[in-house]
């Protein structure tokens, strides 16, 4: 086990900027997902980790070693693709002790280390099969496996799940994070899917267009995300964000006024962008109560989602599951201040409430 540095790590193609200096520590045993939209730099930046991809500028330290410059092999990293590349011809047991073999391990550890993967994956039963006969979140878990008998410093995961169906992929993120647990190794893994990101991570770094966006705790990341991009990507449903500007005070949009939340500091005039999630949004008749005019109706089993408007404000409002309400009905509908978030319009950054920065001031 060890931990990973990134210092202002950079990639580069020609003039275009694929990564723009990361900076990066992830301590020893952490599971860490890199998250955003296709494009982002993610994958590179893990690749880069790896040794898959040349560095332009700036370090990477595994277990305090310089590895900018060694080869993938002499970084002891081991890496979980997309793609299980399985030998079609081989055995799941050749499949898994191949690369010990060509480090020439000794056969009795070979056995020992291919025996412990396969018990502690469930592959007990495929070691004799060829990757042809086995279901995909089979073959995934053998890819798994071939990484974890290599006892690597860190674990690599490039996107695994990709491939798999919606219940599969529930079931290999149970999987992957089991195994975390059990061989405590740092882990690295790549997603597009917020959803893989907050149920697996102690951290997630967000990238957008290669520049870091926002790095947290998944709850950090949905309680205050640092940015509207970052409020944008978080979250199912998405957070609804309606511009506006300071007013007496107050938040102001066509059909829509509505409390700050105490202590934020906008000044008068100030164009801002309000973001409420659909389950912070509270239906029922109360004091404040907006009427939401319903257009679209998602039932999604425990709850419904209402898709209205108040005024020309479109808002997404998630319930408790309820039958009654049809397209045209009116909801009473409540946005809290203190469930607001509040985004400065022209930079994109949060704005936060004066007791919330007093919370983030380091200690004297």
């Amino acid at each position: 086990m060890a931990e990973v540095r990134l210092n202002k790590v950079r990639k580069a193609y020609g003039g275009v900027v694929a990564v723009h200096g990361v900076d990066l520590e992830i301590r020893d045993g952490e599971f860490v997902v890199f998250l955003g939209p296709s494009g982002c730099g993610k994958s590179t930046t893990l690749r880069m980790i790896a040794g898959l991809e040349d560095i332009t500028s700036g370090t990477v330290h595994i277990g305090g070693r310089d590895v900018s410059r060694l080869e993938p092999k002499d970084r002891n990293i081991a890496m979980v693709f997309q793609n299980y590349a399985l030998y079609p011809h081989k055995t799941i047991y050749e499949n898994l002790a191949f690369g010990l073999r060509m480090r020439r391990m000794d056969k009795t550890e070979i056995d020992r280390r291919v025996k412990a993967a396969s018990a502690m994956l469930g592959l007990d039963p495929y070691l004799e099969r060829k990757p042809k006969q086995l279901s995909g979140g089979q073959m995934q878990r053998v890819a798994l496996g071939r990484a974890l008998v290599r006892d690597p410093d860190v674990f690599l995961l490039d996107e695994p799940l990709s491939n798999l169906d919606a219940k599969l992929r529930v079931r290999m993120r149970e999987e992957i994070a089991r195994l975390h647990q059990e061989v405590g190794t740092s882990m690295v893994y790549v997603t597009h899917d917020q959803v893989e990101a907050m149920t697996l991570a102690d951290r997630i770094l967000i990238m957008r267009d290669g520049h870091v966006q926002q790095v947290g705790a998944p709850l950090q990341v949905y309680d205050r995300p640092a940015n509207l991009f970052v409020a944008g990507f978080i979250g199912a449903p998405e957070m609804n964000l309606v511009e506006g500007r300071v007013e007496a005070g107050r938040f102001v949009t066509a059909g829509l006024s509505l409390d700050l939340p105490a202590g934020v500091g906008a000044p008068e005039g100030a164009e801002i962008v309000i973001g409420a999630r659909p389950e912070h949004i509270a239906a029922g008749d109360q004091p404040g109560a907006l009427p939401l005019e319903v257009a679209v109706i998602e039932q999604l089993g425990a709850q419904t989602l209402l898709i209205g408007g108040i005024g020309k404000v479109r808002l997404r409002v998630l319930v408790e599951r309820t039958d009654a309400v049809r397209s045209g009905s009116v909801v009473p509908v409540h946005l809290a201040p203190q469930r607001l978030h509040v985004f400065d319009k022209a930079s994109g950054m949060r704005i936060e409430a004066a007791d919330a920065r007093a919370d983030r001031r380091p200690a004297a």
